[in-house]
């Protein structure tokens, strides 16, 4: 026996409603951090030779990696981690993490 099941306005409405995209502010980069990765990104497009090969190194898309570093689309903290190892520093290097006045910026150290 089979059962289907018929949507309360007959099968022939518009379909689900189209969820809306929140961004969560404690999972998103501030726009800061984000001109950061979009440069990041240009020079890293410079260092690969091409979008592509910077894609495949990134595990990602083509099309998504040239949209967040041409500023269509906003990268993400996985996004940042991805290409902080694709250029083999940190995502804190990357990114331009907060260092103390009396700290050297490469290093650390207090001087």
């Amino acid at each position: 026996m089979q059962l289907y099941l018929i949507p309360p306005d007959g099968g022939q409405g518009e379909g689900a409603p189209a969820r809306r995209r929140r961004s969560i502010p404690c999972l998103s980069l501030t726009p800061t951090q984000r001109n950061r990765l979009r440069a990041a990104l240009r020079n890293l497009r410079t260092a690969y030779g091409s979008w592509s090969c910077l894609a495949e190194v990134m595990g990602m898309s083509v099309v998504a990696v040239e949209a967040i570093a041409n500023g269509r689309e906003n990268g993400s903290p996985a996004t940042a981690q991805r290409a902080a190892k694709a250029a083999g520093i940190t995502v804190e290097q990357l990114l331009g993490g907060l260092v103390a006045a009396d700290r050297c910026p490469t290093c650390g150290r207090s001087g």
